[in-house]
């Protein structure tokens, strides 16, 4: 159950970053907890993020509670505390969702065609690891890690791989560029492939699973009630924010003053408060050439009175 939840939090952490970047954006499509199936293979995309180059960029979600070791050979090691175990590669993993999801594409002709020509998309395999885990890397010359990043550099990611095509993949990509229609709806008939997991969790661990439903002794609460004693609301404008936006809040709080922002606030410039001013009377000016503290009475130099409040500029 840990796994399982430390799982969720990495997928919803790597949701934040993609849809507070792309959500808006007409000239992205974002798909998350794609499942799909062909031939008694599953493919679970956590996250497909297409643009109007049909560039298809396939995303897993990785959350090491205490980070990964990546050996020269491409081995992959995570830390359980005690010492390092082997695991997956989520490389090769991502690799096989791919493979996959060309096929679902191909089979079921997704692809937009010009002139009777069906358009090319370009895969792309990157594997998010959660901002807070460590990453240890061999050399990139023993070994290329360059598709394992941190969830939050996503961005600079794909910007630097646009940097790195070069002029004539550049005008090609160009050649190929779809409409903001043509891409929603190549991304909505892709969601409609989703086919949900129905997993036995009892079968899975060996265990009884209880009926969750309430006895008549006990008192049900309502959906209603359910949902009220879950609610979180923005500090500064009062709306509504989803488990994934305090998640990302508390992640941050040094950047959001350790308060629970939604995303429209959290793009707000933070108001910096009015300095307090002591006011000294024109009397006393007038008489010493210098004034004292209305406050305290402590003598103070010209330079500093001011007749009217200052403000903070921000």
């Amino acid at each position: 159950m840990k796994c399982i939840g430390s799982g969720v939090r990495g997928e919803e952490s790597s949701a934040y970053y993609i849809d507070f970047r792309y959500r808006d954006n007409e000239n992205w499509a974002i798909i998350h907890d794609l499942r799909l199936e062909l031939n008694g293979f599953v493919a679970q995309i956590d996250h497909l993020l297409i643009n109007r180059f049909l560039d298809v960029y396939v995303l897993e979600s990785k959350n090491y509670y205490y980070g990964i070791k990546i050996s020269p050979e491409g081995e992959f090691l995570a830390w359980n505390g005690r010492s390092f175990v082997g695991i997956e590669s989520p490389i090769e993993q991502n690799k096989r969702h791919i493979h996959l999801l060309e096929k679902v594409i191909a089979q079921r002709g997704l692809l937009p065609a010009r002139l009777g020509i069906t358009m090319p998309a370009a895969y792309h395999n990157y594997v998010l690891i959660a901002p807070n885990s460590r990453i240890d890397r061999p050399a990139p010359a023993q070994y290329d890690t360059s598709a394992v990043i941190k969830a939050d550099a996503l961005v600079e990611a794909i910007g630097k791989r646009v940097d790195a095509m070069g002029v004539i993949n550049t005008l090609a990509s160009a050649a190929k560029i779809v409409s903001a229609e043509t891409l929603e709806t190549f991304a909505r008939t892709l969601a409609r492939l989703h086919r949900p997991a129905k997993i036995d969790y009892g079968a899975k661990f060996g265990v009884a699973v209880q009926d969750s439903t309430p006895s008549a002794k006990e008192a049900p609460i309502s959906t209603e009630a359910a949902k009220e004693t879950k609610k979180v609301t923005c500090e500064a404008c009062g709306v509504e924010v989803e488990s994934k936006v305090v998640y990302f809040c508390r992640m941050n709080k040094a950047k959001f003053g350790g308060k629970i922002l939604c995303q429209t606030c959290q793009r707000q410039p933070i108001q910096a408060e009015k300095a307090e001013v002591i006011e000294l009377t024109e009397t006393a000016e007038a008489e010493s050439g210098h004034g004292s503290c209305e406050k305290c009475g402590t003598p103070v130099d010209k330079k500093v009175i001011r007749k009217l409040p200052l403000e903070i500029d921000t």
